[in-house]
């Protein structure tokens, strides 16, 4: 008897340490490409920040692998029958990673920070369906007025002002994330600069990290899902060189980067290659307030004289998508009955070199001007980017004989260049954050922050209204259909095309999810096989 209890013994040890193919200790090298601004979540707008605030927050609901929003924080939740009124009923037992509970009241302070006109969160406009949001948001109505109501500790009421069908993918997004008031009037103004300043409502705590550098995730033993998080620490890096990322990657310094379309056929059918749909569109971004780009005609002869075909299937071989339409296609935003951009009929600008040059002088002439001044395009120098920067100006130069002076750049300072409208035109691009047409469609409201071409149309933004005020998709989607007529004739960005995912990603990592919208990579089926 003793013989068979020993031998028993040895099998469950045996099973135990190295039966399992995610033991303890696994690690996730990921390059996350350029350094975050910032990771504060009532802050951030970059994928960097939101990939760390990913892996250390969670609200009330989450994405599953398939971009559905299931229960987070929030076990279960109730709406009324005409949608302006939602319930949120926590999980018991909550916490924090320093311990305190996580309670309803966390999230009243961290959406009232979001909206709080001294935050100046760029995206206070995202909670701007919560009644007197936006009203609190300009001053004109206090915090106690916000239809943000807490029940008890485990149960918060929110009314909106207008029925919102997207509200529960809302949710998810970085804005919406609570916040610890008790830890953040400790830290102040350092809340979320570094590392010992983060506190963790998700899956992992931030270990390690200051501005410019990595960032060390461990998995947080505090976590309600804990049970099902299986890698115990990931390592971000933030290497904004694509050269410097690939050979990281075949040095087997990382597990996970992303590539340009030259590295990818260098791979060619390399098993390590990883792609996927992505809601990503790039663009000519024009600063409308910069002479002579406020008249349309001479943005529409700059989109004209670029043929937007060549570039994608002969000078990028076809890693990019060729698209005439803002919002993307193929990655779930629905239209009344197909895929949005199938009902869309308009187009953007063709290549016309013809009609191009003629508009130029049209426009130069209405401007006052003999010549186009000399003018800079500002870009992020990593990837394709200056490829892409390249093929512009000689387009340029050679169909409308104008010049223009590139300026490369990191991502960050690009960034902060258009912020600053410190710039006449930039190569833009913008993933939305839920799957509807209009997280793509707002962004050209006079009203919303990241509008920074400052283009202004009162009948756009009238439209805007109509698609922010009715869950009726008969009345919505008409309406943002006649708005992306309006980009096609005033021309406040130059579409140039949507983006794909290519990745190279280390054989033992399973269960990465590519996002195509909302974020940039799923961790929640994340194991590392040994």
């Amino acid at each position: 008897m003793k013989k068979i209890l020993l031998i028993l013994t040895i099998v469950i040890f045996v099973l135990s340490c190295g039966g399992s193919k995610t033991g303890k200790g696994s690690t996730l090298v990921l390059n996350s490409g350029s350094s975050p601004d910032s990771i504060d979540p009532q802050l951030t707008t970059g994928i960097s920040g939101g990939t760390v605030d990913d892996l250390i927050m969670q609200g009330l609901l989450r994405k599953d692998k398939d971009g559905k929003s299931v229960a987070g924080l929030a076990e279960k939740w109730d709406v009324s029958p005409d949608g302006l009124k939602w319930t949120f009923h926590l999980r018991k037992g909550l916490k924090w990673s320093n311990g305190d509970p996580i309670t309803a009241n966390d999230f009243r302070a961290g959406w009232i920070r979001a909206l709080d006109p001294k935050t100046a969160a760029g995206n206070a406009n995202m909670l701007f369906m919560i009644k007197n949001a936006e009203e609190f948001n300009g001053g004109k109505a206090n915090a106690d007025q916000v239809g943000i109501k807490v029940i008890d500790n485990e149960t918060l009421e929110v009314e909106l002002s207008k029925p919102t069908p997207y509200f529960d993918d809302l949710l998810t997004f970085k804005a919406y994330m609570p916040l610890n008031e008790k830890f953040y009037k400790e830290t102040g103004e350092k809340y979320f600069t570094e590392a010992d300043k983060t506190i963790s409502s998700g899956p992992y705590i931030l270990k390690s990290w200051k501005s410019g550098k990595d960032a060390i995730l461990e998995k947080n033993p505090d976590y309600w899902d804990a049970a099902n998080v299986k890698v115990d620490k990931i390592k971000l890096k933030f290497i904004e060189d694509t050269n410097a990322s690939f050979n990281a990657f075949k040095n087997k310094e990382l597990d996970v980067t992303k590539v340009t379309y030259q590295q990818a056929k260098e791979m060619n059918s390399d098993p390590r290659l990883a792609n996927a749909n992505d809601g990503g569109v790039w663009y000519l971004l024009f600063n409308t307030k910069v002479k002579p780009l406020n008249n349309a005609k001479i943005r529409k002869a700059i989109v004209m004289a670029i043929n937007r075909k060549e570039l994608v299937e002969n000078i990028l071989e076809n890693s990019e998508i060729y698209t005439e339409k803002f919002v993307p296609a193929g990655i779930g935003i629905k239209g009344l009955e197909k895929d949005f951009s199938e009902e869309v009929p308009t187009v953007a600008p063709e290549f016309n070199v013809e009609e191009a040059k003629k508009l130029l002088a049209e426009g130069l002439k209405e401007e006052g001007l003999s010549r186009f001044p000399d003018t800079e395009i500002i870009f992020g120098d990593s990837g394709n980017v200056k490829l892409i920067a390249e093929y512009i100006q000689e387009s340029l130069r050679k169909n409308l004989g104008v010049e223009f002076k590139l300026s490369g750049m990191t991502g960050k300072e690009r960034v902060a260049r258009s912020k600053k409208r410190d710039y006449a035109i930039t190569i833009h691009n913008w993933t939305g954050d839920f799957r509807d047409p209009i997280t793509y469609l707002d962004l050209f409201d006079s009203k919303n922050p990241n509008n920074r071409g400052d283009f202004t149309s009162a009948k756009y933004d009238a439209l805007v209204n109509i698609a922010k005020s009715t869950a009726d998709p008969k009345v919505r989607i008409p309406a943002m259909i006649e708005m992306e007529k309006i980009i096609s004739e005033e021309v406040p960005i130059g579409i140039l095309f949507q983006r794909k995912k290519t990745y190279l990603v280390n054989p033992k990592v399973k269960g990465l999810g590519f996002v195509a919208i909302g974020g940039e990579f799923n961790f929640s089926d994340l194991i590392i096989e040994k």
